[in-house]
C-alpha cells in the first residue's frame, strides 16, 4: 500500500513539473513579441516621427531657398566689378575676349535692369560700335563680382553696286550678283553705241543707283 503511495506521488510530482516547465516556455515566447496593440502603436509612432522630420525638411528647404532668392534680388553691380566682353564675328565665327572697367551707367544695376540697359544699347549704338558692324549684346554672366556680355558683330561686305546687262535682246539692270534681276530699262541693244553696247555685252558695272538711272536717261531719248 505504501510502495504505491510513492509511486503516485512519483507520477505526480512530474506531472507538476511539466505543466510548469510548458507555462515557463509558453510565458518566454510571448514575452518575446509584442501584442497587437503595442505593435500598433509602434506603428503610429513611427509614421509621426516620419511626418515630423519631413515637415522640418520642407519647411528648411522653404528658408533656404526663400533666403537664396533674397540673396539674388539684393546682388547689383558695383564700381569693383570686373566687366569681361566675349565678341564673336559671325563672318568667320572667330572669337576675342576684353576685360575692361565696368560703364558707370552699369554700376548699381541688379540682373533685370542691366539686361534692360544692354538691350536699350543694341538699339542705338554708338558710333564706334557701327563702323566695327556690330550688330547686337546680351548678358550671359551676372554676379557682384563679374558680369559677361556677349557681343555680336558681322563684318562680312555687304554687296552693293549693280550690273547692266543685255538679256534677250533687252537691257536689264542687276544687282551685284548678277543673277538678281533689279529692273528692265525698256531699252535695247540698238540704243547704245558702239563701244557702250560692248561694255554692256560683258556686263557694265555701276557703282551706285543714281549712275544707273543718268544712264537709262541718257540713252532713252
Amino acid at each position: 500500500m505504501e510502495k504505491r503511495y510513492k509511486i503516485g506521488l512519483f507520477f505526480i510530482l512530474i506531472l507538476i513539473i511539466g505543466l510548469v516547465a510548458v507555462l515557463l516556455w509558453k510565458r518566454h515566447t510571448l514575452s518575446g513579441f509584442p501584442n497587437e496593440g503595442d505593435n500598433t502603436g509602434y506603428e503610429n509612432s513611427t509614421q509621426n516621427l516620419s511626418l515630423s522630420e519631413s515637415g522640418s525638411n520642407q519647411k528648411s528647404s522653404g528658408i533656404t531657398d526663400d533666403a537664396s532668392q533674397v540673396q539674388q534680388m539684393e546682388v547689383i553691380t558695383t564700381c569693383d566689378t570686373i566687366c569681361i566682353y566675349e565678341n564673336i564675328d559671325k563672318k568667320d565665327g572667330s572669337i576675342s575676349m576684353e576685360e575692361a572697367r565696368i560703364p558707370a551707367k552699369y554700376i548699381g544695376l541688379k540682373r533685370e535692369e542691366l539686361e534692360a540697359a544692354l538691350a536699350e544699347d543694341s538699339l542705338v549704338p554708338t558710333l564706334e560700335e557701327r563702323e566695327k558692324c556690330f550688330k547686337s549684346q546680351h548678358l550671359e554672366l551676372f554676379s557682384a563680382e563679374k558680369i559677361k556680355i556677349l557681343r555680336i558683330y558681322d563684318t562680312t561686305k555687304e554687296l552693293t553696286g549693280f550690273y547692266i546687262m543685255e538679256v534677250d535682246g533687252e537691257i536689264c539692270v542687276y544687282e551685284q550678283d548678277k543673277t538678281t534681276l533689279y529692273f528692265r530699262t525698256g531699252l535695247t541693244p540698238e540704243n547704245l553705241p558702239a563701244d557702250v553696247r560692248y561694255e554692256v555685252q560683258k556686263g557694265k558695272y555701276m557703282d551706285t543707283e543714281l549712275q544707273v538711272y543718268h544712264f537709262i536717261e541718257s540713252y532713252s531719248s
